[in-house]
């Protein structure tokens, strides 16, 4: 069987696995579906989920098929979430962290497709004019990168300033607004994360000219 194959079929387990002990349900308009659920089989689809990504991650076209069938299972997450009032992925639609774990599986799904689009090595020559051009063509990678790491930045910054705004200025007696400082935090790193993407792409533009210019001076 191909990698493309046998990650599909993990990411179908993973799913059944979910199905069977509960952990998706299209009725929960109680809210208290987690009631319902067999623990050891929540922990158990994990692993062939993982493994899918694994399995997939060293064939382009593996990565692009898993990608794109992660993205049509969020997107179908997300209808759900959106038209049923009853649905619950692990979380029930009311809950916060299903909006998170959509975020999660979408960005996995991102990262998958763009480096199966995009599997050259970064630098590589162009078809129209036969020049190498480093990290050109990988936009697509760049991007996913870029974004996956501003999240991890972001998420760092948001619990550190609020762990520092509870230890510095809240009260036991009084109001704690700790988590609005951690936004702020959080603000400022993604203005961060962007400068530091944007001087990333400069240097990436002008290491090409430089290439460029040498090729057509040879």
């Amino acid at each position: 069987m191909s990698r493309r194959t046998v990650s599909l079929v993990l990411l179908v387990v993973a799913l059944g696995l979910l199905f069977a002990g509960g952990f998706v349900q299209f009725d929960d308009t109680s809210g208290f579906g987690a009631e319902q659920w067999i623990l050891p089989l929540g922990g158990l689809a994990f692993v062939p989920a993982l493994v899918s990504v694994v399995v997939a991650w060293p064939d382009p076209k593996a990565r692009l098929w898993l990608g794109i069938a992660l993205a049509l299972l969020t997107g179908l997450v997300i209808w759900e979430s959106i038209s049923n009032d009853g649905f619950r992925f692990i979380y029930n639609r009311s809950e916060g962290e299903l909006a998170l774990l959509e975020f999660a599986t979408g960005l996995v799904a991102f990262v998958l497709i763009a480096n199966g689009v995009q599997p050259a090595p970064a630098s590589e020559t162009t078809v129209e004019s036969g020049v190498a051009q480093p990290g050109a063509g990988r936009w697509l990678v760049r991007t996913a990168a870029y974004l996956s790491g501003t999240i991890v930045v972001v998420l760092v910054a948001i619990v550190a300033g609020a762990d520092y705004y509870t230890r510095t200025e809240c009260r036991e007696d009084g109001d704690c607004l700790a988590v609005l400082g951690g936004f702020v935090w959080g603000a400022v790193a993604v203005l961060a994360c962007g400068l530091a993407v944007l001087a990333i792409e400069i240097v990436f533009w002008r290491r090409r000219r430089r290439k460029t210019a040498e090729v057509g001076g040879g």
